[in-house]
């Protein structure tokens, strides 16, 4: 991905989602989340959801000029809350295993999304850039729900997107959908824009 008028033919995803297989503490929660750094020491509990994302997770962002991230006065065009037309990707809930005790329900599905390697400082709702070659300073990706039409990341980063499922017995199990685009927090420069993001859903 470049910001460039000519693209580099960059094959690098703009957004990374990491799904692994985590444990929760908490009763009456299962976690399906954290990401391929998870290891053979993760707890793995009955109470879980499989999770797919589409091409593996990959998602490819366009590329886009400098210009795209200004007004005509030079001014920012977008703000992290901004609800604006990004690419679109699906996270599918395969299945989830209610407690392992029969005739239980599912009511809540949460889902919560994390950056890899941390935030910038005070910039909690947008996803750094952790491309290392020819990376482009200052821009990083932001993640909204298509239901809700709202950033993933609270303003202190912290993430929690709930369906109500009450009542529907599996019909759960479907794509959930998202949207991905850049968002710049100073003053940028070309170059390549990769986030590794991890997804956890947990259900109540």
């Amino acid at each position: 991905i470049t910001m460039q008028q000519s693209p580099l033919n960059l094959h690098q995803p703009g957004l990374v989602l990491l799904i692994g297989l985590a444990g929760s503490t908490l009763p009456g929660i299962c976690q399906a989340g954290s990401g391929v750094d998870v290891n053979l020491t993760a707890n793995i509990v009955n109470n879980t959801c499989r999770l797919s994302v589409e091409n593996g997770g990959e998602i490819y962002l366009p590329t886009v000029a400098r210009d795209w991230f200004y007004n005509s006065d030079k001014s920012d065009r977008l703000s992290p809350t901004d609800d604006e037309a990004g690419t679109p990707f699906t996270i599918h809930v395969d299945d989830c295993y209610a407690s392992g005790t029969e005739g239980a329900t599912i009511n809540q599905l949460k889902f919560s999304f994390a950056p890899q390697n941390g935030f910038w400082s005070n910039h909690n709702q947008v996803f750094k850039n952790d491309a290392t070659a020819r990376a482009a300073e200052n821009v990083g990706i932001v993640i909204f729900s298509e239901k809700y039409r709202t950033n993933v990341l609270k303003s202190d980063g912290t993430s929690g997107v709930i369906y109500d499922v009450s009542g529907s017995s599996e019909n759960y199990i479907k794509d959930y959908g998202f949207y991905a685009r850049y968002q710049n927090v100073g003053a940028i420069t070309s170059g390549a824009v990769m986030s590794n993001v991890l997804v956890n859903v947990s259900y109540e």
